[in-house]
């Protein structure tokens, strides 16, 4: 365990410059998807929340297994499109693009869902939600980095060697962390007083 958390921040030190790039880059797709919410009522790129799986979910829409393929699903549609545009180098702008649309929709949902329904009537569920966004962008920027650390000639062979062990751990965190989100929302759901429409 003490070498994963070591080979990890060796990795954020020998890509610091990507990784600064991906954290400011981060910033500016929350604050764009803020502004974007506040100002355009979501105009730029306009998010409906009645699609939005955990809304539907709390909703009474769907039940637990919809919420959980929903998500895992999700989460799986831009981690695919990540890893495959890794894997040239012409290709990994498309990556980090992919990355920021992500952020940008992630947080364009949980804006909206503060300007819908308020802070105090959906704190339970926006403290979960910011808990797990924050931590599936620090996961996603660590798989990013291990993604561009990895030959591109060899991609596709070096991602399953054993050596990279970092990309399969982090890609089983993630899923779990999805996993541990949706279980947590359903325990929280009879305690949430928002999501009538």
């Amino acid at each position: 365990m003490r070498n994963f958390f070591s080979n990890l921040f060796e990795n954020v030190r020998l890509k610091k410059g990507y990784f600064i790039t991906l954290i400011v880059l981060s910033v500016l797709a929350i604050i764009m998807a803020v502004v974007s919410a506040i100002q355009l009522n979501g105009s730029i790129l306009p998010i409906d929340l009645s699609n939005i799986v955990f809304v539907r979910f709390l909703r009474g829409d769907c039940g637990f297994i919809f919420l959980v393929v929903g998500s895992v699903l999700n989460l799986a549609l831009f981690y695919l499109a990540i890893v495959i545009c890794c894997c040239k180098n012409f290709l990994r702008p498309v990556a980090i693009l992919f990355y920021l649309y992500f952020v940008y929709c992630q947080a364009m949902i949980f804006t909206s869902i503060i300007l819908i329904y308020g802070m105090l009537n959906a704190f339970l569920i926006l403290t979960l939600l910011f808990v797990y966004l924050i931590c599936v962008f620090a996961i996603f920027i660590m798989i990013i980095l291990c993604l561009f650390s990895l030959d591109c000639n060899n991609f596709w062979s070096s991602c399953f060697k054993p050596s990279e062990c970092q990309l399969a751990a982090l890609s089983l965190a993630i899923l779990l962390l999805t996993i541990v989100f949706c279980i947590i929302e359903s325990i929280l759901k009879s305690f949430v007083l928002l999501l009538v429409f």
